[in-house]
């Protein structure tokens, strides 16, 4: 592996098409807001740690994340952190502030991404994140803060080639997951730049901080590395040894070990008997943080049965050459051939993409489809909707579909419970049209709770509103079902003025799944919704039913 494979020349054609793909992506992943103050408040020489924690505590979600990993073993604090008061005061603010910077990625980042997709992304980054962090402190005896930072946010340019290529994009990194071949390599080949390049010029837009992104840039080569001495060069090195190590034992790349030992030898920092203490360190490490983090892993990953197994096929490839054994002898080149002209289609799609126009992006979905008027309508003309990724397997949506199809995706991967709440309003007043907007004004008012965050709100009509909600179960969806009517009959002393009468009721029909399996069809918590909505609209007064979907 050679820089000349992993980077992109500044000159030719690949460079335009890179910087043309960044300026296009810059405005469909924006940095979340607590994320960019965190960054703006930490380039003050004097930071206001008061005004950091403050700036936390607004998205509580993040905040409860924070303190979960900083409370596992990979923080190694004498006592438990209760408060983010204590995090700061015991960890120190740079490292809150990269937490608060891994932690924050723009939630269109995963929208596009399936199960497998998913599992195979978080596998390799946590695996690279803690394995830099661990070499940063064990190995280099330094704060191993930016080292898990780098390791953490390295892969985001996979995330935004499938959110914008899609289809394509999404088959190749599966036939590469399953050939277990080198990503940038193939990469390099089919599109002239990596996703690595295309991460470190999203993270220099966002103004992170320019040693990580240098870190992220550097071309992996360990003759020049070695040599190196610029202020991010021993995180490069620490980061390229991370990474073959996440490809080795989270990809079960087996291939790449003769190029890390290679690494470790030139820096100097270990060798093939300490590299197996450091991997048996590593898997606890990498299982802890996934299960604080509420994130999915690929299935029966053993560290150490991998890195046996590779020392096994090294020894017996040595054996069966003359020449001494190279990483480029060790892969196999056949695999990179086949992989690389199945490949060939990606430059196409990038083109494809550059020629659409910024508000074509497939990133933003499109408008709600004014011909739905109620939720009967929607199911009809709706197809299944329940493999990994509808958009990816040609399927057309309207914006509710495609909205609520993401969602579930996304709950899924994350291993988190899905509700959608159906309001509608039954009775003389909604089947006189001139009351209609009177009615839908008092459904969205009566919609923003604010405990619920991250919530939807649809129309399906002028008198039915759909509001779905991301990782709220069903207890928790049938509260906020309850505290939409309370609004509501607290607004209905207005309405009687306006509309001389409030001869209506408010129904609220709630579905949801505790955990989404693989092949869940999204409108099912529709109907279901429906049916719960048909029931509780039958009775005389204000009501809320639920069903919880199994």
């Amino acid at each position: 592996m050679t820089a000349k494979t992993l980077t992109v020349e500044s000159k030719g054609s690949a460079a335009p098409a890179l910087n043309e793909l960044v300026g296009r992506v810059h405005s469909l992943y924006t940095l979340p807001a607590v994320a960019a103050q965190v960054i703006q408040l930490t380039n003050n020489p004097k930071i206001d740690t008061r005004a950091l924690k403050e700036c936390i505590q607004t998205d509580p979600a993040l905040a409860a994340k924070i303190l979960r990993v900083v409370n596992s073993s990979l923080f190694g604090l004498s006592r438990e952190v209760g408060d983010l008061n204590q995090a700061i005061a015991l960890l120190g603010t740079k490292p809150l502030k990269l937490l608060v910077l891994g932690f924050s990625l723009p939630e269109k980042l995963f929208h596009e991404v399936a199960r497998e997709q998913l599992d195979w992304f978080w596998t390799t980054t946590l695996t690279r994140a803690v394995t830099a962090r661990a070499i940063s402190e064990k190995l280099y005896d330094s704060p191993g803060d930016d080292a898990f930072l780098a390791g953490l946010l390295q892969d985001i340019g996979v995330l935004v080639l499938l959110g914008q290529l899609q289809k394509p994009y999404a088959k190749f990194l599966s036939s590469v997951i399953h050939e277990r071949v080198d990503l940038r390599r193939v990469e390099v080949a089919s599109l002239g730049f990596d996703h690595q390049a295309l991460t470190a010029a999203l993270l220099r837009h966002w103004k992170m901080p320019e040693l990580l992104v240098k870190t992220i840039a550097e071309p992996r080569n360990c003759a020049i590395l070695a040599k190196q001495n610029l202020p991010h060069s021993e995180l490069a090195r620490t980061l390229h040894m991370a990474e073959l190590l996440a490809e080795l034992v989270g990809q079960n790349r087996l291939a790449v070990l003769p190029e890390l030992l290679e690494a470790g030898e030139r820096y100097g920092k270990f060798n093939r008997e300490s590299l197996g203490d450091l991997v048996a360190y590593l898997q606890p490490q990498v299982n802890q943080l996934a299960e604080v983090m509420s994130l999915h892993l690929q299935d029966d990953l053993d560290f150490v049965a991998v890195i046996t197994e590779a020392h096994q096929q090294m020894s017996l490839l040595a054996e069966s050459v003359a020449e001494p054994l190279s990483p480029g002898r060790a892969c196999d080149e056949q695999a990179y051939a086949n992989e690389q002209a199945g490949a060939s289609h990606l430059r196409s799609a990038v083109d494809t993409f550059l020629e659409q126009p910024a508000s074509a992006s497939k990133s933003t979905p499109p408008a709600p489809d004014s011909a739905l008027q109620d939720s009967q309508h929607l199911r009809d003309r709706a197809a299944p909707l329940g493999q990994e990724n509808a958009e990816l397997n040609g399927t057309r949506e309207n914006g509710f579909e495609r909205t609520l199809t993401l969602t579930v995706g996304q709950c899924r991967a994350q291993r988190q419970p899905v509700s959608l709440v159906l309001l509608g309003a039954v009775g003389e007043i909604v089947k006189d049209a001139a009351h209609h907007q009177v009615i839908g004004q008092l459904l969205d008012a009566a919609c923003q709770v604010n405990a619920v965050q991250h919530q939807v709100i649809e129309s399906l009509g002028p008198c039915q509103r759909v509001v779905i909600l991301p990782g709220i179960d069903r207890q928790q969806a049938v509260r906020f079902g309850q505290q939409v009517v309370e609004r509501i009959q607290g607004m209905v002393g207005p309405l009687d003025i306006v509309c001389a009468a409030p001869n209506f009721i408010v129904g609220v029909g709630v579905a949801s799944v505790a955990l989404p399996p693989r092949n869940f069809p999204p409108l099912d918590l529709l109907e279901t919704a429906n049916r719960c909505l048909s029931a509780a609209q039958s009775g005389e007064a204000f009501g809320v039913k639920s069903l919880e979907i199994f």
